[in-house]
């Protein structure tokens, strides 16, 4: 698994300050390029003074280049630029000077409320207009050509920022379907629960009633009889809520291979690249733990870490689940230390580990054997509690 930075900043908030940086080292970039080639020619002292000071107010521009820049930086980044791009030009200099006021335009035109093709064009003629000035001192040009190189050069740079401003739109899109998947597995999830609230509840309940029904019915003629109706009433109730505490808690019977699948899609679901390795032993004594295990690892992994790899590692007798997220070490989990007790009662363990922002957790039980005595009991007893029931009603 690949090592983390210590950056746990959101991804997207990473890939608006990677587009930030970028479009700030360009401008930088340009900057040092142009003061060096102006002072290499030997460039008045003024034209560089002004490369650096239009280069800080486009490297401004750039910061905004997302939302758009307060209305005077963006008229300071295209005036100033397109001052410099003029100076240059009468006073035969780098032409390349040309490219801080193709970024300040880029920035502008890719940006609402100026998205207009319109301004666009009227930036290309406001770049072209110096051509068609005599330049003093500078080498003889082809007009045409001239142009045409400030054109594609303008519409180059244009591009450039348009394809940007495309490219993280899409980028936009995706992380809100992102959002949107993990949310329906969290109502998937949600909807799980109740499926299994229901099982446990819905018969139970509807049962009760039609003994206590029953023991209204028989409390005048057989007093003995609606005794007897209210008793397994009490009881049904009883293991009602037993069941249900079971599942509020996370202890009732499930399989590794049901939570392997759930916690993958949720996982999944929630952007973070995840790799399975193995497939749930059958039959397994520790099948229930082991599921435990990977729902407890999953459930801490979405609410503690802020993960991007995870890695799910199955043997015989061993789980893994393995996440690059954990900034610091956690804190003791009261979930950790319950599923421990549960794999130590059978022989086994739980060990955990947290280096370099990798936490991890192994859940062991080697030599449990290969059945499971719970599963089975736990299931037959509630239909020897309902079955008679109904039948006495039928």
């Amino acid at each position: 698994m690949p090592r983390r930075t210590p950056d746990r900043l959101p991804a997207l908030t990473r890939m608006r300050r990677y587009v930030t940086g970028s479009f700030v080292s360009l401008v930088a970039f340009l900057a040092v390029f142009s003061v060096a080639a102006l002072t290499t020619e030997g460039a008045p002292v003024r034209l560089v003074v002004g490369v650096i000071a239009v280069s800080i107010a486009v490297a401004a521009h750039s910061v905004f280049w997302e939302r758009g820049a307060p209305w005077w930086l963006a008229a300071l980044s295209l005036t100033s630029s397109a001052a410099l791009w003029w100076a240059a030009h009468l006073e035969g200099q780098n032409p390349t000077l040309l490219l801080f006021f193709g970024v300040s335009v880029g920035l502008v035109t890719t940006t609402p409320p100026f998205t207009s093709w319109r301004w666009l064009v009227a930036a290309m003629g406001v770049a072209v207009a110096p051509l068609l000035v005599p330049a003093t001192g500078g080498r003889p040009v082809v007009l045409s050509v001239s142009i045409a190189v400030v054109v594609v050069t303008m519409a180059a740079i244009y591009l450039v920022y348009r394809l940007n401003r495309y490219g993280f739109d899409l980028y936009l899109e995706i992380e809100a379907a992102r959002e949107t998947t993990a949310e329906l597995a969290v109502v998937r999830e949600r909807y799980r629960f109740s499926v299994d609230l229901h099982d446990i509840q819905g018969q139970a309940l509807h049962v009760s009633r039609l003994q206590l029904q029953l023991a209204a019915k028989t409390l005048d003629r057989d007093p003995d009889e609606a005794r007897r109706h209210l008793r397994e009433a009490e009881q049904l109730i009883v293991q009602t809520i037993a069941e249900t505490r079971r599942l509020a808690y996370g202890e009732r019977a499930l399989t590794l291979a049901g939570e392997l699948a759930n916690s993958t899609e949720l996982i999944r679901a929630a952007g973070i690249d995840l790799v399975v390795d193995g497939a749930p032993p059958r039959g397994h004594a520790a099948d229930d733990l082991f599921g435990h295990a990977v729902r407890e690892a999953t459930t801490n992994m979405l609410r503690h870490a802020q993960a991007e790899h995870a890695t799910i590692r199955i043997r015989p007798d061993s789980v893994m689940i393995e996440n690059d997220g954990a900034a610091e070490a956690p804190r003791v989990l009261s979930g950790l230390a319950r599923l421990g007790e549960r794999f130590a009662a059978i022989g086994g363990a739980v060990t955990t580990s947290h280096h370099d922002g990798v936490f991890r957790l192994e859940a062991r039980a080697e030599g449990a054997g290969a059945t499971r005595p719970d599963s089975t009991p736990r299931a037959s007893s509630v239909s020897r509690s309902t079955a008679p029931t109904t039948g006495r009603r039928a």
